[in-house]
């Protein structure tokens, strides 16, 4: 697994959640922006090349310019966790539901389509 292809995905999943309650808020965009420059551009996370960390953000524009529906992307990102469950590090996993919870967060709280999703996600991670 590339660490690219995480990052793409994560940008699947912070996608679905932000659709959760119909459409991606404004707020959902700025939180996007602020953990993408803040948190994971961190360059000791996962030792990696910072630029894979903007794949989060060019994949979620990129869902919501094709307005790709919220159950499509989180599907894809379910695909891909399960193709390659045995590579996720605790650390991948603590980095996609914060980031999930972050978004979801970030526009009057979090809403029951969004629990039902980041409580899905923690069950796929084995989380809860």
């Amino acid at each position: 697994m590339e660490i690219k292809d995480f990052y793409i995905n994560l940008g699947r999943l912070l996608y679905a959640v932000a659709m959760a309650d119909g459409e991606v808020q404004d707020e959902e965009m700025q939180e996007l922006y602020k953990l993408v420059i803040s948190e994971l551009s961190d360059e000791s996370l996962f030792n990696q090349d910072e630029v894979n960390v903007f794949h989060t953000e060019f994949e979620f524009e990129a869902l919501m310019d094709r307005k790709v529906s919220r159950n499509d992307a989180f599907h894809s990102f379910i695909g891909y966790f399960d193709e390659n469950k045995d590579k996720f590090t605790p650390e991948m996993k603590k980095v996609a539901l914060h980031a999930v919870e972050r978004i979801a967060e970030s526009y009057e709280g979090i809403v029951d389509a969004e629990k039902e999703m980041i409580d899905k996600v923690k069950e796929r991670l084995s989380l809860l």
